[in-house]
């Protein structure tokens, strides 16, 4: 045996099973929030709280979950690719082109929500078309799925791509290209996020302590950002909000990549009684310092509790009851041995992008043939009533789940 081959057969696998079943548990409450909130009479804890409002509700923990997840995949992804030996530049080449279409693919997606009705071609067909573009452009099928496969089949995605981004036609827009960068979207902000944290992570992956340092000073810059410190910088702000999306958003991956750092080091030797014990007192920190500052919450406003502001007191409480869940799923998962339960979430682990562009991409099919089919859409009657419209997001989450799964083993899959 190689010395190569010595140092894979040490290093624990790519893929942890819990940690693919929360983010699948997060894809799939993503789908069912982002659809029960078009349903009337929900109650307020279904909602997204207010900007201003000192508080938050489970919805505002699923995007800081999700960021969470990305930071401790970190070092069973990237971190494994180096340990492995991989040229530094194979493994940034790889991270750019992730962020690019995390960037690309929000980009879209942000403007297919101001999309007018009085464009060029039917912005349902319109939209359509986008995620059946993103879907050949970042398929990765291995050969499994042999037309998709072709790379002429991309090269005209890609053209078709840039077609829709001059037949666009936003609310309120003019000129050639109408396409704006508004907040960047959920995945957009994901990229920004990602990309600071590698920057700091690749350099410093083998120390906690420089990793922890990062994870504050990342803090102090969102507080300083805030408090109007960096006013030289504000004119960024007009294409990315940088006190949260390159501060506090990064600081939750972080939070993800100290707890993923630990989690790599000991999941080979099965040490479940440390691992729970180290997550239990990370997260507890965590909790309370997010408390603390949130008692200085009027003193400045940075300090309450907002997911719309990405405040410090929100990243740090809700960083904490992610730990909570994915200590619960690798106690049942990993500890116990119990794993059929998971069998219809852990596709959308595997394969979150796909289970998340599925739902709307489905959504706008039903819209588009009702307006070609006498007007009636199926999709919208179901969502009259809170009762109903609660079990049409219940069954879209889980149907969309178990889609990405299907068409996964039939070598559609989403890899950026």
């Amino acid at each position: 045996m190689t010395n190569q081959e010595q140092k894979e057969t040490q290093l624990p696998s790519s893929r942890i099973e819990s940690i693919d079943v929360v983010r699948g548990l997060t894809i799939l409450v993503m789908i069912f929030v982002n659809d029960i909130a078009g349903v009337p009479d929900i109650p307020v804890w279904m909602k997204h709280m207010p900007t201003l409002s000192d508080g938050m509700t489970f919805v505002d923990l699923v995007f800081p979950a999700f960021l969470f997840i990305v930071g401790m995949a970190m070092p069973f992804s990237i971190g494994r690719r180096l340990e492995k030996g991989d040229d530094p530049w194979s493994t940034w080449k790889h991270i750019i082109i992730r962020i690019l279409g995390l960037l690309i693919i929000g980009f879209y997606m942000v403007n297919s929500d101001v999309i007018s009705a009085q464009g060029i071609i039917n912005p349902h067909l319109w939209i359509i078309l986008m995620y059946v573009f993103v879907m050949i452009i970042w398929n990765k099928s291995n050969g499994t799925n042999r037309f998709l496969s072709k790379k002429w089949i991309k090269y005209i995605a890609i053209v078709g791509l840039v077609i829709l981004a001059f037949l666009y036609r936003g609310e309120n827009q003019e000129g050639l290209m109408q396409m704006r960068t508004h907040w960047w979207g959920i995945l957009g902000l994901i990229g920004w996020a990602y990309l600071v944290a590698c920057l700091i992570y690749i350099p410093f992956r083998k120390s906690q302590f420089a990793i922890l340092g990062g994870l504050v000073l990342l803090y102090c810059f969102y507080m300083a950002d805030e408090a109007g410190l960096l006013s030289q910088f504000s004119s960024l702000n007009d294409f990315i909000h940088t006190s949260y999306t390159l501060g506090s958003h990064t600081a939750i991956i972080l939070s993800g990549t100290l707890l993923g750092n630990m989690l790599q080091k000991n999941i080979g030797n099965s040490n479940h009684l440390y691992i729970l014990k180290w997550s239990f007192g990370f997260s507890l920190s965590l909790f309370l310092a997010g408390l603390f500052l949130h008692e200085l919450h009027e003193i400045h406003i940075m300090f309450i509790v907002s997911k719309n502001l990405g405040t410090v007191p929100w990243c740090l409480i809700s960083s904490a009851f992610t730990i909570w869940i994915w200590m619960a799923v690798y106690w049942i998962m990993d500890m116990k041995g119990f794993r059929t339960w998971a069998i219809i979430i852990e596709p959308a682990g595997t394969n979150p992008l796909f289970a998340y562009i599925l739902a709307p991409l489905v959504i706008e099919c039903f819209s588009l043939l009702a307006y070609l089919f006498m007007g009636f859409n199926l999709y919208t009657w179901l969502g009259q009533s809170f009762y109903i419209g609660l079990f049409r997001a219940i069954f879209l989450a889980f149907s969309m789940t178990w889609l990405a799964g299907y068409l996964s083993r039939r070598g559609l899959q989403l890899k950026l």
